[in-house]
């Protein structure tokens, strides 16, 4: 059975940053950015990150309807949003807990944490994420956003499982650890075979750039 559709979406310093070097939540992007990030998951099922993409923001984005007077309101149709992680201790007080979306769970953990009523349903993690993303799209999941952190997006790389990568690239240089794909303790080069081709190149404010890269 064919996998959903896995789908980048970042924004990204000239050095490959995604966040300052004393972690936390970040704004690199401008606010044409955040357009793009609202149009990009507007095509999406739903999105998935690890916890300590959680932890850092203690929220999602949420796609919003541009009026014709201006006006800004939160979409009634949101992507569900699934939270990968093995951890059980959720603070309900975050805002991600309060927002208007589906709340799914992916555990590797056999301990059943559908007790927690802050989340919909739980997925199990069945040994790779091929498996588990054919799990995902037997639920209806045919196009998902792939938000981080760095570890979750590292381990869907070395399956070969992404399909599209829709980057910002924003003008400077920052330094620090958080790269968005991690450094490894290893000589192992891996996709380097893997070509991706430009499907379109879209100039922002503040000379940040958006590029869309396919699969071939």
């Amino acid at each position: 059975m064919s996998i959903p559709r896995v789908i980048i979406v970042i924004a990204s310093s000239l050095d490959g940053r995604i966040a300052f070097p004393r972690g936390g939540e970040s704004h690199l992007g401008s606010e044409e950015d955040k357009k793009m990030l609202n149009q990009n998951l507007s095509m999406v099922d739903a999105t998935i990150f690890g916890l300590g993409t959680l932890i850092a923001h203690q929220s999602t984005y949420l796609i919003k309807n541009l009026n014709n007077n201006g006006e800004v309101n939160i979409s009634k149709s949101q992507p569900i949003s699934i939270v990968a992680s093995n951890s059980k201790n959720f603070n309900s007080n975050w805002k991600y807990f309060r927002q208007p979306i589906r709340r799914w769970l992916i555990s590797s953990s056999k301990v059943d944490n559908s007790s927690n009523n802050d989340f919909e349903k739980q997925l199990f993690f069945e040994d790779s994420w091929e498996k588990t993303l054919i799990s995902l799209k037997k639920q209806g999941i045919n196009n998902l956003a792939l938000l981080g952190g760095t570890k979750l997006i590292n381990s869907f790389i070395k399956e070969d499982l992404v399909t599209d990568i829709k980057i910002t690239i924003i003008p400077r240089i920052i330094g620090g650890r958080y790269t968005w794909i991690p450094p490894e303790q290893t000589n192992e080069i891996f996709n380097l075979k893997r070509l991706w081709e430009i499907k379109s190149i879209k100039n922002l404010m503040n000379n940040e750039i958006h590029i869309h890269y396919k699969k071939i």
